[in-house]
């Protein structure tokens, strides 16, 4: 059974078909846009105005999710090869030419879904991205129809997306079909999202025979000589953020046993001493997947059907993989625009029907991760911001950073009862970062009281920390 936006947007499409070729579809990640394309192809069949379908999506991972949606719901193989009615391909295959399914389609009119459009960018007069550039080539005048999808409609680079019009006035995006995050909370067909973020009350650094001490995460990172890498491979602060989504997801487990959580780590190195520091400290059931696995998509559809508690990724598991148990979110990533934002937010929004109507996301209190969680808190009414803080120590013993090798400093901290080691938990040849490579200074950084920022969608009752 579709959602009501979903059955009132197949209607708007079908009705625009009837006298224009694209239509652009922007709807909240989570809301279910897969399926509403693949019913609007199911119709396009039934009344004979197409013969195919080719759905294009940025990874292998959405691109399999899609092939699995449209072949369920119009339960014909989808396949690409003989006897299909359609196939689900990536934007790069595009590129490879590794793909003889569109040559083959010249004569016939064709469905083209173009998931997550905002990958793709240029147009007739902007030169765009590669991807974009064979979109224009080999879909643009193959297309009977194209539906764009997107639930993040933004280009850090300016460009325009491609198969998007732009307002001549104010250069804004033109959609034919908007449903966001507010309408879909209100609806229940997202979850309410609370973003939680942590700061420090107080941060000293010693390097080199010298102290510095900061009040915040935002005055230590206006030091030039500071990095957010520099906090990402603080153990302390990632025992902090780990220790309160596991008490999180704890709770949400004693009456939803599968409920699981997702941390997005910054390098390679970083997921596995995350995924260390879950199995060690926390005694959870972990999933680590990358890119350098071959095995991956296979451990994320087990992960999605099990009951383990975490899974652990660098960029896998954020933009179009559906993994509805999840729940709870750990970003400790090192990209921080606000399209990868939203996008690993929309991991854990997805409704389910023996879970809970919220889900949290931690992340530590950087200022441009601020700014976007204060943006996601004015797109609906009745929100609120709250502050509190919690006391701690700290205390010196010898300790050893995360390679396993000891520090050249004598620092440890315990947060309550619990102990932590202090130390440099990244490698500053590390080549595995999402964003450029950063210098870590050679330093610990003693984090002393930590306070957490709670913005919460769509509640007027204090929430439960």
């Amino acid at each position: 059974m579709l959602r009501n936006w979903q059955r009132d947007c197949v209607n708007s499409v079908i009705d625009h078909f009837s006298h224009h070729k694209n239509y652009f579809c922007l709807a909240t990640p989570g809301a279910g846009k897969t399926v509403m394309a693949a019913t609007v192809a199911k119709i396009l069949l039934e009344t004979g105005k197409i013969d195919y379908i080719v759905c294009l999506s940025p990874s292998r991972t959405i691109c399999e999710s899609v092939s699995s949606t449209f072949k369920n719901l119009l339960g014909r193989p989808f396949s690409g090869r003989i006897g299909s009615v359609g196939a689900s391909l990536t934007y790069q295959s595009l590129l490879n030419g590794d793909h003889s399914v569109l040559a083959d389609l010249v004569n016939s009119r064709v469905f083209v879904v173009l998931d997550e459009i905002h990958h793709c960018s240029g147009s007739e007069f902007v030169q765009g991205n590669a991807w974009g550039i064979q979109l224009l080539r080999q879909v643009s005048s193959l297309a009977t129809f194209t539906l764009s999808l997107s639930g993040t409609p933004w280009r850090t680079d300016g460009d325009p997306i491609t198969f998007a019009s732009y307002d001549a006035e104010d250069s804004a995006l033109s959609y034919q079909w908007e449903y966001g995050l507010s309408d879909a909370v209100t609806d229940k067909v997202c979850r309410l999202p609370k973003v939680i973020a942590l700061d420090a009350a107080k941060i000293t650094k010693n390097a080199d025979g010298s102290h510095w001490s900061y009040s915040s995460i935002a005055e230590f990172l206006k030091d030039n000589d500071n990095s957010y890498l520099d906090l990402l491979s603080n153990e302390s602060l990632t025992f902090e953020v780990l220790k309160r989504g596991v008490k999180r997801l704890k709770n949400l487990r004693e009456s939803s046993p599968a409920a699981g959580g997702l941390v997005v780590a910054a390098s390679y190195s970083h997921a596995l001493f995350i995924k260390q520091m879950l199995e060690e400290h926390f005694s959870q059931k972990v999933v680590f997947v990358s890119y350098k696995d071959e095995n991956s998509i296979k451990q994320i559809e087990e992960f999605r059907q099990g009951a383990d508690h975490w899974i652990v990724s660098i960029a896998m598991v954020s933009e179009g993989v559906d993994i509805p148990r999840l729940q709870v979110c750990c970003h400790l990533s090192a990209t921080k625009t606000e399209l990868y934002f939203r996008q690993v937010l929309g991991r854990i929004i997805r409704v389910t029907k023996d879970q809970t109507d919220e889900c949290f996301f931690y992340t530590l209190a950087e200022e441009n991760l601020i700014s976007y969680a204060q943006r996601l808190e004015q797109e609906v009414s009745g929100s609120y911001i709250k502050e509190s803080l919690t006391e701690e120590k700290v205390v010196s013993s010898p300790c050893t950073g995360t390679q396993g090798k000891p520090n050249d400093h004598d620092i440890s901290v315990f947060f309550g009862d619990d102990f932590v080691n202090d130390g440099n938990g990244l490698s500053s040849a590390d080549e595995d970062l999402v964003d450029a490579p950063s210098t870590l200074v050679s330093s610990v950084l003693s984090i002393d009281a930590i306070r957490e920022r709670v913005i919460q969608v769509l509640m007027n009752s204090q929430p439960t920390l």
